[in-house]
């Protein structure tokens, strides 16, 4: 079992790392997708604060209404103890008390939304600010992702570059010494075909003095001043 409990925990880690290397290697998409999720519930949740607000206006508009239809029976009242009406007096007092009885709980229901709109204003406001805040490191590290890729690139090229340009002397090292030995052939080539003709016979001879044509302008000269005999 222990042997068998060391081969799951192994499996494990294997597997966790095989994970974070996948998350790793796609970290700024998941980053981009769940800011895109992010911005999706912040839109549900000023869709909700609306309606909120919305509920909360409704309520309070009802209860200006009663309130205005509450200072009117209060002049219904006035005016039937003028004239001594007690009875509808009394029946116009008590529909103040309804009144009155449901305007405390508009008034409470309102103060209750207006907590709720205030408590959701403050977290919408506080979220956005985060996912702000999340954006701008988010292009960050994009921007630095892109500096570093273009780093690697660089440096790749740069090695490449340096490997193909040493390629690329001993070329031409090779190509320099094909030619030397090309041009050495030729020149022995040239020496050995002038060696073999008569002009190079008579080269010879007049570097020698000895043919026609290599005495020098000065022995021309010498023998025209010689006396003669």
């Amino acid at each position: 079992m222990g042997i068998l409990n060391k081969l799951f925990t192994a499996v494990k880690g294997h597997a966790s790392e095989a994970g974070e290397a996948i998350v790793d290697a796609n970290a700024l998409t998941i980053l981009d997708q769940e800011i895109r999720d992010a911005d999706s519930e912040m839109r549900k949740s000023r869709d909700n604060l609306a309606s909120v607000m919305a509920k909360r206006q409704v309520t309070a508009d009802k209860l200006a209404g009663k309130k205005s239809k509450n200072t009117e029976y209060a002049g219904y009242v006035q005016a039937a103890l003028a004239k001594n009406d007690e009875a509808l007096a009394t029946e116009v007092a008590g529909k103040i008390a309804e009144l009155e009885g449901e305007i405390a709980t508009d008034e409470g229901l309102v103060k209750e939304y207006d907590d709720s709109i205030e408590s959701l204003r403050k977290s919408i406001t506080e979220a956005e600010d985060r996912i702000k805040r999340m954006k701008v490191k988010v292009d960050v590290v994009k921007a630095r992702e892109h500096v570093i890729r273009a780093s690697q690139a660089a440096s790749q090229a740069n090695t490449g570059a340096n490997s193909k340009v040493g390629s690329a002397l001993e070329s031409l090292d090779r190509l320099q010494a094909r030619q030397s030995e090309q041009q050495a052939k030729i020149n022995a080539a040239n020496q050995l075909a002038q060696e073999g003709t008569d002009a190079s016979l008579e080269e010879k001879l007049r570097a020698a003095g000895l043919a026609p044509g290599g005495a020098s302008a000065q022995d021309v000269l010498a023998r025209f001043r010689k006396p003669a005999v």
